[in-house]
């Protein structure tokens, strides 16, 4: 057997981590508080994973997901809160009479939280 051959043998007996249903991905965005735990976080994740009939993901798996969770929620916040700027710029231009460009604007949002 050539080296080609013992590495695909080899790879293919390889166990990598199980991909999650995405119920539990739901369960998590519905059950985050930023005011509980992450640990209380995973144990309700864990009973609803229980009452869907699935495993219960493990608290580093679940730690990861709810941390890359509140990531996403907090720069879409920061996104919405720059476009609230720029609109409110927009409204001070034209109620004092300036010309405003809508591509210029369009582009400024388009570009906002990146």
């Amino acid at each position: 057997m050539g080296l080609r051959a013992r590495e695909f043998v080899a790879l293919s007996h390889l166990r990598i981590a199980p991909r999650y249903d995405p119920q539990i991905l739901l369960a998590v965005r519905a059950l985050d508080d930023r005011t509980q735990p992450m640990a209380e976080i995973s144990r309700r994740v864990g009973a609803a994973a229980a009452e869907f009939g699935l495993p219960k993901p493990s608290y580093v798996h679940l730690r990861r997901l709810i941390v890359a969770h509140r990531e996403e929620e907090d720069a879409e916040r920061r996104r919405r809160e720059e476009i609230r700027q720029i609109l409110g710029e927009v409204y001070l231009d034209l109620h004092r009479g300036r010309v405003v460009n809508a591509y210029d604007v369009a582009d400024r949002i388009r570009e906002a939280g990146r």
